[in-house]
């Protein structure tokens, strides 16, 4: 089993994801990926697909069947006559003595098979053969490559790999072939009930464990889970929605893998983050947060503890947030989202106070005055006010820990100039209202 990458002696480098090369000059360049790489991927690597399958499968892909390993059908036939003998005893011990070696013959010189697949600039190839041979089909694809299409094969990630004991990376899964002798599964043969191993030589997938840490540190700090500032200026349904569309992408993506379910890591320290983000907004607890979010979720029959959000419309469905739920299950078969689920972001907070049109001081609306932005350099500069009483204004500002104020022109040339406030100031929570009023009102016009 092989895996390989291509670069290209030249100055196109299509489908070199972000990493800086080398040009046959010297210089180097850093390639810019593009969403036609992979298409152009495709259109230059046609060729390549059909030498592979009209050339190396052919001349690499021979035999029927396997030859049978003849001293595992001699102990399986010794061990039946003994059982008829009713001697059980020697012939479960002749049974597994055989259960421990192949049933067919794995270096049959009459037996070889080639298989690939490519996806953009990366492939594999799964062949059953010695390894020269192996190395036979490593050259011939190098001087293919690089005679017909003036590519190179990346020394560093092209390996060949004895799949039974390593793996082959492709596409962000540990390809293996499977050998557990312990795995049995139950056939009837000739009226006999018996189990057979069912799973070797088969291909499975995995989960890389690298892949595992590196998406857990995401989360981390020094080995220890934080919050995400970046979310804090958020919502709680935005942070939550956010945390659960990057764990289901994940999950949804390893959804091949027998090991998915040390997936269960990555939720814990995804949880223990989002809790911790949470938290930091509001400036509570962890345990808080849980008292407050926490619900049981049903999903195909099996109860999950999770986290949860709903904010209520009117005359609409609630719109939910929901963090867990997501089942373990390897599935062999189920189908990848390619194009999974965006999370769109919406309006901004400042977008949504600038749409409002509503000076944050006094109240006034875009059709009374105009509504203008003030602006600070930095929130500690709100502590200069020492030995006195703070402004409305300063307060107001402290009190949102926004840089921003939304005002209206009077205001704004009041505070400004440093004059005493023409306007009467209204409640915080009545701005808050008057916003938020406006933007439903604005939001129900939108197609």
């Amino acid at each position: 089993m092989r895996e390989s990458r291509m670069t290209r002696n030249g100055h196109v480098r299509f489908g070199e994801r972000g990493r800086e090369t080398r040009l046959s000059q010297g210089r180097k360049v850093r390639s810019a990926p593009t969403l036609f790489s992979p298409i152009l991927a495709n259109i230059l690597l046609d060729k390549l697909d059909r030498f592979v399958e009209t050339v190396l499968i052919p001349q690499y892909t021979k035999g029927g069947r396997r030859t049978p390993n003849h001293e595992y059908q001699r102990l399986l036939d010794r061990s039946r006559q003994l059982r008829k003998k009713g001697l059980a005893a020697e012939a479960d011990a002749l049974r597994k003595r055989a259960q421990k070696m192949p049933s067919i013959d794995p270096t049959d010189p009459n037996y070889r098979r080639l298989r690939y697949v490519r996806y953009a600039d990366d492939f594999l190839l799964g062949f059953t053969g010695p390894r020269s041979e192996a190395e036979e089909i490593k050259q011939q694809l190098g001087a293919f490559l690089r005679d017909e299409l003036k590519l190179e094969l990346s020394k560093t990630k092209t390996l060949i790999t004895h799949a039974r004991s390593e793996a082959a990376r492709f596409l962000g899964y540990e390809v293996t072939v499977l050998q557990k002798d312990a795995k049995r599964s139950a056939r009837v043969t000739e009226g006999t009930r018996t189990k057979i191993r069912s799973i070797n030589g088969g291909i499975g997938l995995r989960v890389p464990l690298d892949v595992l840490e590196e998406k857990c540190n995401r989360y981390q700090k020094n080995g220890k889970v934080v919050d995400r500032a970046e979310l804090l200026n958020d919502s709680d349904f935005t942070i939550i929605a956010t945390y659960q569309l990057e764990y289901r992408g994940i999950a949804n993506y390893y959804r091949l893998a027998y090991n998915m379910h040390l997936l269960k890591r990555l939720k814990w320290v995804m949880e223990q983050s989002l809790t911790k983000t949470l938290a930091a907004k509001f400036k509570k607890s962890v345990s808080k947060i849980y008292d407050h979010y926490e619900v049981e979720l049903e999903v195909d029959g099996k109860r999950y503890k999770g986290l949860q959000t709903v904010i209520p419309r009117e005359g609409k469905e609630p719109l939910v947030a929901t963090w867990g739920g997501i089942p373990l299950k390897w599935d062999i078969g189920a189908d990848l989202e390619d194009q999974p689920q965006r999370a769109w972001g919406g309006r901004t907070e400042l977008e949504k106070r600038l749409l409002a049109q509503v000076c944050e001081l006094c109240g006034t609306t875009h059709m009374l005055d105009k509504i203008e932005v003030h602006h600070i350099r930095a929130l500690k500069d709100l502590n200069r006010y020492t030995g006195r009483e703070k402004p409305e204004w300063v307060k107001r500002m402290a009190a949102r820990h926004r840089k921003t104020l939304i005002l209206c022109r009077t205001c704004h040339q009041d505070i400004t100039y440093g004059r005493p406030m023409r306007r009467q100031s209204i409640k915080l929570k009545d701005v808050t209202a008057l916003q938020k009023a406006r933007t439903t009102m604005l939001e129900s016009r939108m197609p």
